[in-house]
């Protein structure tokens, strides 16, 4: 068998020979009709989210202004004075008579239920998600919930791919896609943001990035986006001057806001895991119904000193981003949409996190940057900047989505000179939020129902290997036309527990175990080994992917495998079994242990 640690792989020109001009080989021809299908899938996805975002409109007009309008207007302006305090909960008590009598997954920010599917429920999604949803979102937000829209529109977005996948009859994986792709679809819709909607599919659903997934969600997200342009034009959600960094001097800075958005990242982690529970254990009848009633009469509460946190507080992250705030206005508005934000989702609602922890980050950011310019004058730049940037670190943190948050914010800002700071503030941000926190705010709630979830994935150590790096290369070859006596006259027994049976000319006939070498002569004749052999094995060249043999084991139900020469004759010149499979597992173990044996051999 080969040693290991194996060399890298890499496909020669004389492996790849025999596949050129081969339709289908790198990518199969029935993803161009599930891209078809994803086409469709984020054209309506597109005109849901519009929907909705129309339909937070009307209700913000009729709860704050008593008229019925869909024009775009801004709860914090009302004039209610203490009345204000009652609003929410009339958006939380409908919200909560909904979870009660019709559907409980409506409960939350939608993404962790759209990950539930896909990791345990094979992507399916019942048709009362897509209609109670988007209609639960807008009372929630038309109320004042201090919640973004892009969480329902996710999920929105993957019920209608998912309920499309089960119309058409695809297989669990692609309506995996689909669900992807309309999830893509809907955050690319809300914001304007195509790259930002494919990431959060790749980071968040899909736990994959490859050619046959990956192709269909961006068609979806690129789709929806035309739908959004179509309705909002180009111009950026939130605009913003033209940043630029004093010197590279200063993204020492950006790292330590990046620390300082991670211990808020992990703050807003714990307190939502706690108000969950402690809201899921309240000794009240009903509480599914009351809960979110209770949080939403505390929201008023906080609405009323701070109107700003109502609704998806859109106007105030554009004050952040143009410096239109006074550092008290900063930290105020932060910290009550913190606690408005966690009160709110932990109670039992539903709405987004990922506006709100924009304020969050977005005033604290500002604040940071200007505390830093009493102590650096000439080194800070601009507080906005830095107000963009902890934007990004902190939902990259809490979310465990960094990828989606750099490029989220750059869609949204149109700013280039952003993307450095970006990167490494939301970077220390996601790490130190990891150091700290197993669960991000997406896993909390199924990891509390005994799910396992990983937001990590890496490519299968079965897609990294070929057959000819785990076959035992030395081996025992019997002879069609031996007998079985003369067979075991000879034969030893050994760990080998596969046995190529092959003809005169050394092509393979058959195999045996050693179990069939118990079997006796009969009385007339000897038996030959041509008699005893066996065809549940799998045929294997050696340049085939391990994962592709170990496929075909599955559909044979065999754990054996004959690796033969590539032309010619079928001349065996390897085997295996599923335990030499399974070594490939020492692949990873040595490559994450190799560092720490070192310096012990150095010491030796």
């Amino acid at each position: 068998m080969a040693e290991f640690p194996i060399p890298e792989i890499a496909a020669t020109p004389e492996s790849q020979s025999n596949k050129k001009g081969q339709f289908g080989v790198a990518l199969e021809p029935e993803v161009v009709r599930i891209c078809a299908y994803a086409l469709l899938v984020g054209f309506i996805a597109g005109l849901v989210a519009q929907g909705l975002l129309e339909l937070i409109h009307f209700f913000t007009n009729l709860f704050f202004y008593g008229k019925f309008s869909f024009a775009i207007t801004n709860p914090a302006n009302n004039h209610l004075g203490l009345w204000v305090i009652l609003i929410p909960p009339i958006g939380g008590l409908l919200v909560g008579i909904m979870i009660y009598f019709w559907e409980p997954t409506l409960k939350g920010h939608g993404i962790p239920e759209a990950m539930e599917s896909v990791l345990f429920g094979k992507s399916r999604m019942r048709i009362r998600v897509a209609i109670l949803k988007p209609l639960a979102t807008a009372f929630a937000i038309g109320t004042g919930g201090p919640f973004g829209a892009e969480g329902p529109i996710i999920q929105t977005g993957a019920a209608i791919g998912s309920l499309f996948g089960q119309a058409v009859g695809l297989t669990p994986y692609y309506r995996r896609v689909l669900l992807a792709a309309g999830a893509a679809a809907g955050m690319a819709a809300t914001f304007t943001a195509p790259l930002a909607g494919i990431l959060v599919a790749v980071e968040l659903l899909l736990f994959e990035l490859r050619a046959r997934s990956f192709i269909p969600v961006a068609f979806a997200a690129a789709v929806a986006t035309g739908v959004r342009i179509h309705f909002a034009g180009w111009a950026p959600l939130f605009p913003t001057p033209a940043f630029r960094l004093t010197s590279m001097t200063e993204l020492w800075l950006f790292a330590v806001l990046g620390i300082l958005m991670g211990v808020v990242g992990v703050i807003m982690i714990r307190v939502l895991a706690w108000l969950e529970t402690f809201f899921d254990e309240l000794p009240i009848k009903y509480a599914l119904i009351w809960s979110p009633m209770i949080g939403a009469f505390i929201l008023g509460g906080i609405g009323y000193f701070y109107p700003q946190v109502f609704g998806t507080s859109y106007d105030t992250i554009r004050d952040m981003l143009n410096d239109r705030l006074t550092a008290g206005h900063l930290v105020g508005i932060s910290v009550a949409k913190f606690w408005a934000l966690v009160i709110s989702l932990g109670s039992g609602t539903t709405g987004g996190v990922f506006a709100p922890s924009l304020v969050v980050g977005g005033g604290l950011g500002a604040t940071y940057a200007m505390g830093m310019h009493h102590l650096f004058p000439s080194l800070v730049g601009d507080p906005a900047f830095y107000a963009l940037v902890a934007m990004a670190a902190v939902f990259g943190g809490i979310a465990r989505a960094p990828l989606t948050s750099i490029v989220f914010l750059f869609e949204l800002s149109h700013n280039p000179n952003a993307l450095l700071p970006l990167i490494v503030c939301v970077m220390v941000s996601d790490g130190f939020v990891r150091l700290c926190s197993r669960e991000s705010i997406m896993t909390i709630k199924l990891v509390k129902r005994g799910l396992i979830v990983l937001q990590d994935y890496s490519a299968p150590m079965l897609m990294r290997a070929r057959i000819k790096q785990v076959m035992r290369n030395q081996f025992t070859v019997f002879q069609a036309d031996d007998e079985l006596r003369t067979v075991l006259a000879s034969y030893v027994p050994g760990d080998v527990a596969l046995i190529p049976v092959v003809d005169k000319v050394g092509a393979l006939v058959g195999i045996v175990e050693p179990h069939d070498l118990l079997r006796t002569d009969s009385a007339e004749r000897p038996l030959k080994m041509r008699e005893l052999v066996r065809q549940d094995f799998v045929l294997a060249q050696p340049d085939d992917l391990v994962d592709e043999v170990h496929r075909e084991m599955l559909r044979k139900s065999t754990e054996n495998v004959v690796v033969v020469r590539e032309s010619g004759l079928r001349t065996p010149i390897g085997i295996a079994r599923a335990n030499d499979i399974l070594q490939l597992r020492r692949w990873l173990m040595e490559e994450e242990t190799l560092e720490k044996k070192q310096p012990a051999a150095r010491s030796r």
